[in-house]
């Protein structure tokens, strides 16, 4: 009898882990932005949908301004995709993604792996992820 209802608790465990998901709304590791991870056709990406500050120190909204691109320098980071490609490769594991850092101007490699229903890993790295930094994204209510 305990062994049946072990197996079935660890089951429901289980089950549980493999239905967490990283779509929905974030705060970055930096509480300065929000992120809302959803599909794109097979994979996740995210957008920017919330600045703490969104008129930076000027009156007029923050643009990404640091983008290598100078066509691009004018358009507002709110509403930008930020995070793209994502994949599942596991129950609790997307990779081979993009993330792009609008602070910097740069595009780094990013995998994602959630610690919990309301905690999110995002790994950021350039060549490998054992060189790479570990943020940790909470989730927000909607």
């Amino acid at each position: 009898m305990i062994v049946v209802l072990l197996g079935v608790t660890l089951g429901q465990v289980s089950l549980y882990a493999q239905n967490l998901t990283p779509e929905g709304l974030w705060l970055h590791s930096n509480e300065r932005i929000q992120v809302r991870i959803g599909p794109c056709e097979e994979y996740l990406c995210g957008k920017i949908i919330w600045l703490k500050n969104p008129d930076g120190e000027k009156s007029s909204p923050i643009a990404d301004s640091e983008n290598p691109d100078l066509d691009q320098r004018g358009r507002p980071v709110i509403g930008m995709t930020v995070l793209w490609g994502l994949a599942r490769n596991g129950a609790d594991l997307w990779t081979e993604g993009t993330i792009y850092n609008p602070d910097d101007g740069k595009t780094y490699s990013a995998r994602l792996t959630m610690a919990g229903a309301d905690t999110l890993s995002v790994k950021v790295y350039k060549f490998l992820p054992l060189f790479g930094e570990t943020q940790v994204w909470t989730r927000v209510e909607d």
